[in-house]
């Protein structure tokens, strides 16, 4: 699904463009950012502003598809963020809902065999942040995150393959950086 932006570029010349990549910039950082974070809140908040800033970016590209999806991501965002007072939040059942919201919105708009991507990525973000220990988040967050990378891979985005190789990273470095020390000697 798309919409018409056109009007919108032609009235802002090349400050449209800077609007959007500018958006696109502030996605990318708290994405790349948000597993840095010490403590779960923190990290599911900062993926909260990254998808909701991407859902401004695909809006102003005029891909209602992705802005759609990355809405409902940032809903699933919010709702574990308060997982902590909501103990229904992380119920299995809840849990479910998310993944079916997600994965079946994807497949609504597959179209080839490189769309599982974005399906195993809707479910293992469900998954990943609904962990409730920062490690087991990070753990599922490198599977979300190569998910992503696969698809950028495969269907060519520039933007969006810088994004998802950068977040991988970044939750590879944050499951060394903030490995259990404790346990690892023990081993």
């Amino acid at each position: 699904m798309t919409i018409n932006v056109d009007q919108l570029a032609d009235a802002l010349g090349i400050g449209y463009y800077i609007l959007v990549y500018g958006i696109g910039a502030l996605a990318m950082a708290f994405s790349i950012l948000a597993f840095q974070c010490k403590h779960r809140v923190a990290i599911i908040l900062g993926n909260f502003f990254g998808q909701s800033c991407w859902v401004a970016h695909f809006v102003l590209q005029g891909d209602l598809t992705s802005a759609i999806a990355c809405a409902l991501s940032a809903v699933m965002l919010a709702v574990f963020s308060k997982s902590e007072k909501w103990k229904w939040a992380i119920h299995p059942v809840s849990i479910v809902f998310f993944i079916v919201l997600l994965s079946g919105f994807s497949l609504f708009s597959f179209q080839g065999w490189s769309d599982v991507f974005p399906v195993l990525a809707g479910i293992f973000a469900v998954i990943a942040n609904s962990r409730k220990t920062e490690q087991r988040l990070r753990q599922f967050s490198v599977a979300w995150c190569l998910s992503w990378l696969m698809n950028s891979i495969c269907k060519g985005y520039p933007i969006a393959l810088a994004n998802d190789a950068l977040c991988a990273a970044s939750a590879i470095i944050s499951l060394v950086r903030y490995r259990d020390r404790s346990a690892a000697k023990k081993q």
